[in-house]
């Protein structure tokens, strides 16, 4: 009689172990989900952001007083920039709508493969865009400019060089720290996760 009572106590015993053990994964499991999910958010934040770009440019001009002169030079200036900014636009959008789709419930070899598309699609845009955006300043550069007065000396080009060393600065940065690093430490919490779910 003792000793069947022992070993039922004692499978009881195991079976309240276990389950704190399972609630104690379970816990440790939101911890770890919590630092990619803030992550998420910051750069669904950005790409919210980008999609009000339109807006913020508008007003950006609206506050300057940019004035555009109605010529032959106007029409060509907007057939470079425009179609630049529309596919820019376009593929903020649906980058947008990506980032949307990364949904922490689901297991997490999906969420590691809506994260690697999404980085692989971040890093085919933004090259993208640095190789058309020379066009997109070229166009509205035309747009704004009334009359052009270009002389050949070193004043003169002092703020074209600056544009370009701006230009390559940030696409170096860009790519160097912006992105890889954002993605590489989303991945490294996603991993924490995914070593905790095999060990379970």
């Amino acid at each position: 009689m003792e000793l069947v009572e022992l070993q039922n106590i004692w499978q009881d015993y195991d079976k309240k172990l276990s389950e704190n053990t399972r609630i104690n994964r379970e816990i440790l499991k939101l911890i770890l989900t919590e630092k990619p999910k803030k992550r998420v958010t910051r750069i669904k934040i950005k790409a919210a952001l980008w999609i009000f770009s339109p807006v913020l440019f508008v007003s950006l001009l609206l506050i300057l007083n940019v004035q555009f002169n109605i010529s032959t030079r106007f029409f060509i200036g907007l057939s470079l920039f425009l179609p630049v900014y529309i596919i820019n636009y376009l593929w903020d959008i649906r980058y947008f709508k990506l980032i949307c789709e990364i949904d922490f419930t689901k297991p997490v070899l999906t969420i590691k493969k809506v994260i690697t598309e999404l980085e692989k699609y971040k890093i085919k845009t933004t090259k993208i865009k640095y190789l058309l955006m020379p066009l997109a300043m070229i166009g509205f550069l035309l747009m704004i400019i009334h009359k052009v007065t270009i002389q050949l000396d070193f004043f003169s080009l002092i703020p074209i060089i600056l544009i370009v060393m701006v230009f390559f600065s940030s696409m170096y940065f860009t790519f160097k720290y912006s992105i890889y690093e954002q993605y590489k430490k989303l991945n490294k919490d996603i991993d924490e996760i995914e070593k905790l779910e095999r060990d379970l």
